[in-house]
């Protein structure tokens, strides 16, 4: 069934999802980022529904879930000239070729829920 307020939440998790990596990506990147974003607002949002959590404007699917999803998406599609371009102060910035940027994305979204 169609639900307007899905398709909206949908379009506005694409969009939290990319501003994280927005600086640092590119401009195609938005839209694989923005789709799985999508997907994982859904996810987040349908297992608030199985635990019985109260979001009654899916807050937390939209910007908890894809939030985290946005940040873990930098070390995937983080490209090293971008970051270079982006941040001057990084001249070694390696984006996604070794795994260490998607390392320190993931500490900082644990250090982020532990927060």
């Amino acid at each position: 069934k169609w639900d307007i307020t899905m398709a909206l939440n949908c379009v506005l998790a694409g969009l939290v999802s990319v501003t994280a990596a927005c600086s640092v990506i590119a401009d195609w990147h938005a839209i694989f980022i923005g789709i799985i974003g999508a997907l994982v607002y859904i996810g987040v949002s349908n297992l608030m529904i199985y635990a019985r959590l109260d979001d009654p404007v899916d807050a937390v699917a939209v910007h908890g879930g894809t939030g985290l999803w946005g940040v873990l998406a930098v070390g995937i599609f983080a490209q090293p000239d971008d970051i270079k371009v982006a941040y001057p102060g990084c001249p070694n910035a390696e984006g996604n070729r070794t795994g260490l940027q998607f390392g320190i994305q993931l500490l900082g979204a644990v250090m982020i829920i532990m927060y």
